[in-house]
């Protein structure tokens, strides 16, 4: 069920599971429900969380954000079992050392700074996950992270964002995920214990403000112009952002 206020869809398994559907563009179209879909970690969804997925949502493509080991923690859970398509399309992969010498620890910057390092050092695979999404033929697709929040909420802005939507419309779609956080921490808290593992997503960077997103887009605007053109300058086929216009407005 689609709770109107925050467009979560409510699952067992997921806190974070949402319709990118609905929002207005700055040119007066709005994107089409059921379409595209954000979320936490499916890793732990229930039979009736899959069907639902599956055969209600009727999504065909899952695009997996987070690292080789927490896929190898947790898996990617049971959708590919139900025929869809799953792409393990790392934003940030630490098994592949990624960090560069003298580059700043992540775990010391700001959210601010952090989601602008990310743009910048990982722009390519920005651009590949969009790719993926911009193909008619993966839709109706979900894309995920472990808490839905940070990898999950950069490609949201830029999807949202190239697609025309409003700075202002994007950064409160980012900000939704501190509705449900304490609820998403507190099931992964509880799995952890049950299965004697750690959380997979704790409490660290654990505020979702708006104003920081509205920042990370003004920053990409200055740099690039628009989030369309930084997709496309990390390598984002043109074609595809005319994909992304035709398949997913209205």
């Amino acid at each position: 069920m689609t709770t109107a206020h925050s467009k979560r869809i409510e699952l067992d398994g997921p806190a974070n599971f949402r319709d990118l559907g609905g929002y207005p563009t700055v040119d007066g179209r709005r994107l089409r429900r059921g379409r595209v879909f954000r979320s936490d970690s499916l890793s732990h969804m229930s039979e009736t969380d899959t069907r639902h997925v599956a055969e209600v949502l009727g999504v065909v493509t899952v695009v997996d954000l987070r690292a080789a080991r927490e896929v190898e923690t947790f898996g990617h859970g049971p959708l590919g079992t139900m025929g869809l398509v799953v792409h393990h399309l790392p934003i940030i992969d630490e098994t592949r050392g990624e960090r560069a010498e003298n580059a700043p620890d992540p775990a010391k910057l700001g959210l601010e700074e952090l989601y602008r390092l990310m743009l910048e050092r990982f722009g390519e695979r920005f651009a590949a996950v969009l790719e993926v999404i911009a193909d008619p033929a993966n839709q109706p697709v979900v894309f995920h992270c472990a808490a839905g929040k940070d990898r999950t909420g950069l490609v949201a802005a830029l999807l949202l964002s190239a697609l025309g939507v409003d700075d202002d419309v994007v950064a409160a779609d980012y900000a939704i995920t501190a509705e449900h956080m304490d609820e998403l921490v507190a099931r992964h808290r509880a799995r952890a214990r049950m299965s004697a593992a750690y959380a997979e997503v704790s409490e660290s960077l654990f505020a979702a403000e708006a104003s920081v997103m509205r920042a990370v887009l003004e920053a990409v605007r200055t740099d690039y112009g628009s989030a369309a053109e930084y997709l496309v300058a990390h390598g984002l086929e043109p074609g595809a952002l005319e994909h992304l216009r035709s398949s997913l407005l209205e």
